[in-house]
């Protein structure tokens, strides 16, 4: 097992990634391998990561981001950017159906949930397609260009993802 919560399930396999990224790349050299990266943690030294020879990846994922933590992916990317770090990278999304107290606590344990901000916008009427819809935007304005959403439901992920799309697309000022 290889992740990086060291409190769940078996133990790790390899204390790092990148050790198990190097070895799979010794075995095969034309596999595409990626790695992560946290928006929240100290971007600096995020894009070292990222930057360093030993990363042996040809891309990366994000934690979850969420238009209510925008700032900090902002500075990741604005830091990514300034230090010309070309790996792509795609953002994660996660797809919050409701604003059930349980879920979010569940969730919390895994990464940051920005509870107050989505139980308001549920509260308001905010659909979970829109407020996916928004993480996005706000990716997109702050620089990110690719994504991964996370919670999608199954039997419907297709129609979920289009709707998603295009209430993205509706929120942007520059579309037609």
């Amino acid at each position: 097992m290889l992740c990086g919560y060291r409190t769940v399930s078996a133990p790790r396999s390899v204390e790092h990634a990148w050790l198990l990224r190097a070895m799979l790349r010794q075995r095969d050299q034309d596999i595409h391998l990626g790695g992560w990266a946290n928006p929240h943690a100290d971007p600096e030294r995020q894009v070292d990561y990222l930057s360093a020879p030993s990363f042996h990846a040809e891309f990366f994922l994000t934690q979850i981001v969420s238009h209510h933590q925008i700032d900090a992916a902002a500075r990741f990317i604005e830091t990514a950017d300034r230090r010309g770090l070309t790996l792509p990278g795609l953002f994660g999304v996660f797809f919050y159906r409701s604003a059930n107290p349980r879920t979010f606590d569940a969730l919390r344990s895994f990464m940051p949930v920005p509870i107050e901000g989505l139980t308001r916008e549920f509260a308001e009427g905010a659909t979970p397609e829109e407020i996916c819809a928004r993480t996005i935007r706000a990716l997109m304005r702050a620089g990110a260009r690719h994504f991964y959403i996370s919670n999608l439901p199954p039997s419907r992920a297709q129609t979920v993802l289009g709707t998603i799309l295009e209430k993205a697309r509706a929120l942007d000022p520059a579309r037609p």
